[in-house]
């Protein structure tokens, strides 16, 4: 039955999460922790996309059978999307030639298309200070299928959740019948969380779910997440982690923004979110995944050729000093590309009415 899906209103603590999410994900790479701390932040994304897009969609009405021009507000979609995504990116991947990247300098065309997580799947590696590209490729195939895929499901909960059970059968199938490495770099591995993403965005409202949306609801979901970690490293279950995380991730990602989105307090966790800093990180945020592996390159370099001695380099290039050197140069790269190339496309895109 087809459910009703309330109006899209600007969530300032949204902006605040979304801060908190790259930050876990640049500060794993940064730090190498064993704990994947990087996949919380991935999986809220894919999450959070999931819920926005949808969103968007549904309320433009551009997926193929909606009524009226429905082809000509897709192209506007997809519009704004480029506009979006797409300038800072190949200005990253220009820097990253110039520097130079062996990878991005191989295989240029598989950067620029994009569709780097295809490449990334043929060589089973991950390219120097290119790695995390992969999921800006899965974001934009996500943004090219995801309006035929609602299309066919409409805003109906079983079929998204049929959706998002064929990301875990994908994985489970996929990985028994051709190999497990890399599996999740490819688009149909990441169903399930843009599924529960959609699936948030029609049933945020919904009693029980306004029941789950509670901080110690919040902090059981990533607590069974991380002891399905504990516990399958513990047996040496690797394989069945990278078939299960992303999908017990994705319920605790639900959760965790059903909570964030329920909440209109100023005090707690909504003023945290809320918090000057966090939002102008927030709008930033882009900036900062963008280039954060780029840096660390640039600096592993600089460290190489200024310090002969392997103590001192594994001195300089450990968590501490990594962290503290890097984290204002990357806030200060990421605030120079919303000055001068985000917010101006920004309002571009703003004049791209659907």
């Amino acid at each position: 039955m087809p459910t009703t899906v309330h109006p899209i209103a600007y969530r300032p603590a949204l902006n605040g999460l979304r801060a908190i999410a790259v930050w876990l994900v640049v500060l794993a790479h940064w730090t190498r922790a064993p704990f994947p701390l990087g996949e919380m932040g991935r999986i809220t994304f894919f999450v959070l996309s999931g819920y926005l897009i949808s969103g968007i969609i549904w309320k433009q009405q551009i997926y193929p059978g909606a009524p009226g021009p429905w082809w000509q507000r897709l192209g506007t979609f997809y519009k704004r999307r480029i506009l979006r995504i797409l300038p800072p990116y190949y200005l990253a991947l220009l820097i990253g030639a110039l520097l130079p990247l062996a990878t991005l300098r191989q295989y240029p065309v598989w950067f620029l298309l994009p569709v780097s997580n295809l490449l990334f799947y043929r060589l089973h590696h991950w390219g120097e200070g290119v790695g995390h590209y992969w999921t800006m490729a899965v974001d934009e195939q996500f943004y090219l299928f995801w309006p035929v895929l609602l299309g066919l499901v409409g805003r109906r909960i079983k079929p998204l959740l049929l959706l998002a059970l064929v990301g875990l059968l994908f994985r489970i199938v996929w990985s028994a019948m051709v190999s497990p490495d890399f599996v999740l770099v490819l688009l149909p591995s990441c169903f399930d969380m843009f599924a529960v993403g959609a699936l948030l965005r029609i049933l945020e409202f919904h009693t029980r779910v306004q029941a789950l949306a509670q901080g110690r609801w919040v902090l059981l979901a990533w607590l069974g997440w991380t002891a399905l970690w504990v516990i399958t490293h513990l047996v040496d279950a690797h394989a069945l982690w990278l078939l299960l995380y992303t999908s017990v991730g994705s319920v605790a990602a639900f959760i965790t923004l059903s909570w964030v989105l329920r909440r209109t307090d100023d005090n707690g966790v909504n003023a945290l979110l809320r918090h000057p800093m966090l939002q102008w990180v927030g709008l930033r945020s882009y900036g900062c995944y963008l280039y954060h592996l780029l840096l660390v390159v640039f600096y592993q370099r600089a460290v190489y050729h200024v310090f002969p001695a392997a103590a001192t380099r594994q001195l300089w290039l450990s968590p501490l000093p990594t962290v503290l050197l890097l984290t204002p140069a990357l806030l200060l790269l990421a605030a120079a590309s919303w000055a001068w190339l985000e917010a101006p496309l920004n309002r571009l895109k703003s004049r791209l009415a659907y």
